[in-house]
């Protein structure tokens, strides 16, 4: 992936709103007849009968890369998206925190720009990184790969019985276990960092955030859906919008760009919350 390109734009800070938008995740999906196509076709299995997930199921469609010069900044990467995607708006929707706790939510919000982890580079934890982008499956493990905002990810997910590790240190994207019911693979997740967020807007959790993702092949689609559980804070059990994917051909993960490279319009106003993952 190229950081930067010639032919430099300069921006004034007050055309961020706008440029903010063209921030976007996209994947080349189609049309609804074509996604009816896809779906209709044979879902590949593994030797011991369970769909086959591997494969590229996303890629995000990074906005232009920004560098900045005084009060302006700079458009460094005005490179058309390689995949000619067309950019689409995703809403998660938004989990129902309880009374006592929603204030803190809007200061967190209020304040997005200096404390939310991820506008720091950090990892951004699950479920917020989003659906699979690249996933290659074996019969006792799943791999799940990122070409994430804030740089490449990866999660090791057991799908053979093992169960969640004892005695580890919390991380961003926690401890992942899988397990089969019928077509769908189910993954728990726990041990996720506290310091991570769910989403944007201010979205804390406690360290006894669990997350239950379940993945459904049907054809060349994939279906992602996300539940998220947090009784300390939540009032219920908050189910994330899900997405279906289509296989992506002759396109593969790439190398993230750096982190500082790609976030500096992102932290330059406190006006910007949108979800780009």
């Amino acid at each position: 992936m190229k950081r930067h390109t010639s032919g430099l734009l300069v921006l004034s800070i007050g055309a961020l709103a706008c440029l903010a938008t063209l921030i976007a995740d996209a994947a080349p999906q189609g049309n609804a007849g074509a996604a009816n196509a896809a779906a209709a076709k044979p879902t590949p299995r593994l030797s011991d009968g369970h769909p086959d997930l591997t494969g590229m199921w996303y890629r995000r469609v990074a906005g232009p890369v920004m560098q900045r010069v005084g009060k302006s900044l700079v458009r460094v990467n005005n490179a058309p998206d390689p995949d000619g995607a067309a950019r689409a708006n995703y809403n998660p929707g938004t989990p129902k925190y309880k009374p006592q706790f929603l204030a803190r939510v809007k200061e967190l919000k209020d304040d997005q720009i200096n404390v939310d982890p991820a506008f720091s580079c950090g990892p951004p934890g699950v479920p917020r990184i989003g659906p699979p982008q690249r996933i290659v499956q074996t019969p006792r493990e799943l791999v799940i790969m990122y070409d994430d905002l804030n740089g490449n990810f990866f999660r090791l997910i057991p799908t053979d019985g093992r169960r969640h590790r004892t005695g580890i240190e919390p991380s961003a994207h926690g401890d992942s276990v899988g397990r089969w019911e019928g077509d769908t693979l189910v993954i728990e997740v726990r041990s996720i960092l506290e310091d991570t967020w769910l989403g944007d807007n201010g979205l804390f959790h406690t360290a006894d955030l669990k997350v239950t993702e379940r993945l459904t092949r049907q054809g060349d689609t994939l279906k992602w859906e996300a539940i998220v559980e947090d009784p300390e804070v939540l009032m219920e059990p908050w189910k994330v919008a899900p997405r279906t994917l289509t296989l992506m051909s002759n396109t593969e993960i790439e190398e993230a760009a750096f982190c500082e490279d790609r976030g500096v319009a992102d932290r330059a106003t406190p006006d910007y919350h949108g979800n780009v993952r």
